[in-house]
């Protein structure tokens, strides 16, 4: 057994930036060391909670500084990727309306489709 400390729901919850009820949730499979104490319920095992990944009183991120944006990492690369998406579709555009200039279709519906051969 562990010399660490055990965690009631609300101390994990809070410790962890979840709401009790997800570590509810996750109680059942997630943590197998948690027990049921008479005066403070179920105790949850600092090592189980490390173990699935979460991450307990971690710190905050900095603020971001006078004349830092506030916009997410990547954000950048994003609003890049929005330009070339718009790029393609506006290519795709183009190349429709070049395409129909040059093979216009008539006005009978299907009538550009190939046609069987005898018919």
């Amino acid at each position: 057994m562990s010399t660490r400390p055990q965690l009631t729901q609300r101390e994990a919850a809070t410790a962890t930036g979840l709401s009790r009820t997800t570590i509810r949730r996750r109680e059942t499979g997630s943590f197998p060391d948690a027990v049921f104490d008479e005066q403070r319920g179920w105790l949850i095992p600092i090592d189980n909670l490390l173990a699935t990944g979460l991450r307990v009183n971690a710190p905050a991120p900095p603020d971001p500084g006078p004349g830092q944006g506030t916009a997410p990492a990547g954000a950048d690369e994003e609003h890049g990727q929005a330009d070339e998406v718009a790029a393609l579709r506006a290519e795709l555009e183009r190349a429709r309306h070049e395409h129909e200039q040059v093979s216009p279709r008539s006005g009978t519906r299907g009538s550009w489709r190939r046609r069987r051969p005898g018919t």
